[in-house]
């Protein structure tokens, strides 16, 4: 997909989880919030109400990381997803049919353990009548990142992952653009999403079809074979 990769698939899904909020009032029945990255600069048009979104902050989330292992992914569902270090996608990257395509004929593909983080996102809303200003933070509040049940989607790994309201405030404005003479109403809200680095790349693995070896007994000067040698077929 076009957004994968840390942080821009994720700032997708938070774009995309803001997109299409829409406000009414008595001279149109829908308005729909556009949605930016930061502030919009000077050069573009700002069509009130509006919202933004700010990448504030990236925390190790330590009381989620493992110890080190590797981790496996393989297509023989039967058995490799028995284990616990089967997993069936990469973060941010790939869902499980990408790692379908990724390991093509291969037996399996090997990865060092991820490393788990949290997100912070600053999203802000931006308008110009205390009605709008009403109706963006209830339909946020109810239908976007409603309290205690806060998830988002990111389809480029298939995921979904927390996205929880941490915090949310006024901080109206004086709009400079207009001399300081009309009042911008704004809400700023904190919120978290859960995330994974990955620690390493995919590596490539074949499956071990036979094991042939043989046992010497190194203490003999002639370094005679004192058990035959064995094969063992998988």
């Amino acid at each position: 997909m076009s957004n994968a990769g840390f942080l821009l698939a994720e700032d997708a899904a938070v774009k995309a989880r803001f997109a299409n909020i829409a406000v009414s009032d008595d001279r149109e029945a829908t308005r729909v919030a556009d949605v930016f990255f930061r502030y919009p600069d000077g050069e573009k048009e700002k069509n009130y109400p509006f919202i933004t979104i700010e990448n504030v902050g990236i925390t190790h989330n330590r009381a989620l990381q493992h110890s080190e292992q590797n981790y496996y992914y393989s297509n023989d569902f039967a058995g490799a997803s028995l284990s616990p270090s089967f997993i069936d996608y990469f973060p941010s990257e790939l869902d499980a049919a990408g790692m379908s395509t990724t390991l093509g004929a291969g037996a399996y593909l090997k990865m060092d353990s991820f490393v788990p983080v949290t997100l912070i996102y600053q999203v802000s809303t931006y308008a110009r009548s205390a009605l709008h200003d009403r109706q963006l933070t209830s339909k946020i509040m109810r239908r976007v990142v409603p309290l205690r049940k806060g998830f988002i989607d990111v389809p480029e790994d298939g995921t979904i992952r927390r996205f929880d309201l941490m915090s949310w405030g006024n901080s109206d404005l004086l709009d400079g653009e207009a001399g300081y003479r009309k009042r911008i109403f704004r809400k700023v809200y904190t919120i978290h999403m859960s995330a994974e680095i990955p620690a390493s790349d995919m590596t490539a693995l074949k499956h071990v079809t036979s094991v042939v070896g043989k046992i010497t007994n190194i203490n003999n000067s002639s370094n005679s074979v004192f058990i035959p040698p064995f094969l063992e077929v998988f």
